[in-house]
């Protein structure tokens, strides 16, 4: 009986794809996304790169606030091996997309910035925003909630050569 009581609660919760599950320090980074012209992204594109993922939605009034600063430290590396990944954790495609819209109206694209929106939700209990610093291997080294850790950046400088 147990197991029928179990399985009728699971469809009620959000499915969280395997790969979302492992954004802990010390694993490499995996998530199911994808570009807004539908197209796959594999964390392989940030091999060689120090990247700051970032993960956020529209809704996050402290993640909108921080991608103007996500974004002039960016600039200010253009010339490292450097990447900026912003991962859109909106319910509807269309929110992030229509933000998107907006953002590319005022901004220039930027070298190393990857925008890309993941499938499915955060583990159960993790905070947004949610900033990762990854190694130029791909495993993450530091995991931050809340807002944006003024230390990610000391990390970043460290790191590149």
């Amino acid at each position: 009986m147990a197991t029928s009581a179990s399985a009728q609660t699971a469809p009620a919760s959000p499915v969280v794809p395997a790969e979302a599950a492992a954004l802990s320090k010390g694993s490499a980074l995996q998530i199911p996304a994808s570009f807004a012209d539908g197209k796959r992204f594999s964390a392989s594109a940030l091999q060689g790169t120090v990247t700051v993922a970032f993960f956020w939605n529209t809704d996050c009034a402290v993640c909108r606030d921080s991608l103007p600063e996500l974004r002039a430290n960016l600039n200010g590396w253009r010339n490292k091996p450097f990447s900026l990944l912003l991962v859109n954790l909106d319910r509807k495609a269309n929110d992030w997309q229509t933000y998107e819209k907006l953002v590319s109206q005022t901004q220039m694209t930027a070298k190393g910035l990857i925008s890309v929106r993941m499938e499915g939700e955060l583990p159960t209990g993790t905070r947004l925003p949610l900033t990762l610093l990854i190694d130029n291997k791909g495993q993450i080294l530091q995991r931050f909630e809340g807002r944006l850790a003024p230390e990610v950046w000391d990390s970043v400088a460290e790191l590149l050569p």
